[in-house]
């Protein structure tokens, strides 16, 4: 199925959705945030994550476990493996994490940290990161096709890439 071929399912900020017919997912107004595509083809399972925030703030309350890496990483998971994907044979690609911003603080910009926290949580899964469009100062669409394992990136600037 191409990407004409079938209307993406729409992932909002701090969402994520699965794809187990090869139907496309994207997600929009991706900057200093981190979307996760993983993928089993043997199981024809999809998953995209939007995320915002490296870690779940004990304080917070009521806040989307998709609006943070390390639960939305693992809700993702759960769902991921619920419908048939196995972790073992699962492969990921990241988008994400701009520095949109310029602030006077000697913090390390939320965009590094957040590609940071995805990618030592994939890791400590077992689940490799097979390409990453990562980094730089616009925002990102990013949609990822199952059928080919293709992630397509539109940015801001009008550059369109596919990894």
């Amino acid at each position: 199925m191409s990407e004409s071929e079938s209307s993406p399912i729409p992932v909002g900020v701090a969402e994520y959705a699965l794809s187990t017919d090869e139907q496309p997912l994207r997600t929009s107004g991706v900057g200093s945030c981190v979307v996760v595509a993983i993928h089993d083809e043997r199981a024809a399972v999809s998953g995209l994550l939007h995320f915002m925030l490296p870690t779940e703030n004990e304080n917070t309350t009521r806040a989307p476990p998709a609006k943070f890496a390390d639960s939305g990483i693992d809700t993702l998971l759960e769902a991921f493996t619920a419908e048939g994907g196995h972790l073992s044979r699962t492969w990921s690609k990241l988008a994400g994490g701009a520095k949109m911003l310029e602030f006077d603080s000697f913090d390390r910009p939320i965009g590094d940290r957040n590609v940071d926290a995805a990618r030592s949580l994939l890791e400590a899964r077992g689940i490799p990161i097979r390409d990453a469009d990562v980094g730089g100062t616009t925002g990102r669409m990013v949609t990822f096709l199952p059928g080919t394992g293709e992630l397509v990136i539109k940015t801001a600037s009008g550059d369109r890439r596919r990894y």
